[in-house]
């Protein structure tokens, strides 16, 4: 399940969190973010309660997502004990996406 989350709930959800959690930056008004919404869905559905899911709203977050440095839409950030580990831009399928973030679990260096 993907939650939403603000730039209050990133701190405390996110940023003092401990695991793997995976934040995607979104305009609800994107077409790429979209076709990448159903994409993010199934994979977080495929690893349920092996990592957390989020979303955030770039245009009613801004100061967030300036500071994490995010310039494009979609973007998905993985953190690790509150530590960024990887940083996707663009509308990955959910087979390109799943399997990075299986990567990602398994302790090996993010793919590209």
């Amino acid at each position: 399940m993907v939650r939403d989350i603000n730039d209050q709930g990133l701190e405390e959800r996110v940023l003092e969190s401990e695991g793997i959690v995976a934040v995607a930056f979104l305009d609800f008004c994107s077409i790429p973010c979209d076709h990448f919404r159903p994409e993010l869905t199934a994979v977080s559905e495929s690893m349920d309660g092996k990592m957390e899911f989020y979303r955030i709203d770039v245009t009613e977050n801004p100061t967030i997502t300036d500071e994490l440095g995010v310039q494009a839409v979609p973007t998905l950030l993985v953190f690790k004990d509150g530590e960024e580990i990887a940083r996707y831009e663009g509308p990955y399928s959910r087979e390109a996406l799943g399997e990075r973030l299986t990567t990602l679990m398994a302790g090996k260096p993010p793919a590209k």
